[in-house]
């Protein structure tokens, strides 16, 4: 039996609806795989902002904290077992730690001295369970003379999602040793000190040559 043209090569026509609803199925299958794998790629990207938001609260409850000298608005961002090393180089464990720290500071700008803070963070990096948050702060310390005191710092902190809440389980933060406005305050204070110094020891000098000068012009 021969074949007119047109009668698609050899398929009858069962054949050639089963081939059709065959495609027709990969297709759907093709586009319910891409729609799925568009939606998997919003969701994490949904959740993965939501994670960044978390951590940006954080930075906002650590300014809060610091400007209103009331560290309780930062405890509940603090795994149990929270360490650091401050800016200074002291050690801290845990919240007790941190308001022990906290405590010595304001001891000693003073009464009537105030500490305020801007942290500038980058973005996080985040790793599952885990996120790396980095930045630096723009600090001010005020004395009770009206004195202010400007510097920087870079921080680093390390949090865990703990029960679908980030927790800051590690944070350090350092300034440069050597340029850096305490060390400027020093080194004037200083200067102040051993010029006045030489200044009073150069007067008194001045003093007891002029009287043994008189004295020995005086007549035998």
């Amino acid at each position: 039996m021969g074949f007119r043209p047109g009668s698609h090569r050899n398929l009858n026509a069962y054949q050639l609806d089963y081939s059709m609803k065959i495609n027709r199925q990969i297709i759907h299958l093709v586009l319910a795989g891409s729609l799925l794998f568009v939606f998997s790629i919003m969701t994490l990207r949904a959740d993965e902002e939501a994670d960044h938001a978390a951590l940006r609260a954080m930075k906002t409850a650590y300014e809060e904290a610091v400007n209103s000298n009331n560290l309780s608005k930062i405890g509940p961002y603090l795994g149990a077992g929270v360490t650091g090393v401050m800016v200074t180089g002291e050690p801290v464990q845990g919240f007790q730690g941190l308001e022990s720290y906290w405590k010595k500071i304001q001891a000693l700008i003073g009464e009537g001295g105030s500490y305020h803070v801007q942290v500038n963070p980058d973005r996080s990096e985040l790793f599952g369970d885990l996120a790396v948050a980095q930045g630096t702060t723009d600090d001010v310390v005020r004395l009770p003379s009206g004195k202010q005191l400007k510097f920087n710092s870079l921080w680093t902190a390390v949090c865990r999602r703990e029960n679908r809440a980030w927790k800051v389980i590690r944070m350090q933060a350092t300034m440069d040793p050597v340029n850096n406005v305490f060390t400027a305050w020093k080194m004037g204070t200083a200067k102040l000190l051993y010029g006045g110094g030489g200044f009073i020891a150069g007067g008194l000098l001045a003093l007891v040559l002029t009287r043994l000068f008189r004295r020995a012009r005086r007549p035998a």
